[in-house]
């Protein structure tokens, strides 16, 4: 599957996802195939790892 293709479908700008693979912070195993092409595995997990945390907001008046 195509980078830009695999990032949509996950809800990830396809600019975040290209920088992800350029710092080799990619979630998914991906390998570059021509000079613009980058095929990422989607026999591979295909959700990025959640980093964790919850935001919460109340206001009471």
């Amino acid at each position: 599957m195509n980078l830009t293709e695999w990032a949509r479908a996950q809800g990830i700008s396809p600019h975040t996802a290209y920088r992800w693979f350029r710092n080799g912070t990619l979630p998914v195993p991906a390998r570059r195939v021509g000079p613009r092409t980058i095929l990422v595995n989607i026999d591979a997990a295909t959700a990025p790892e959640a980093v964790g945390g919850l935001g919460l907001y109340a206001r009471v008046s």
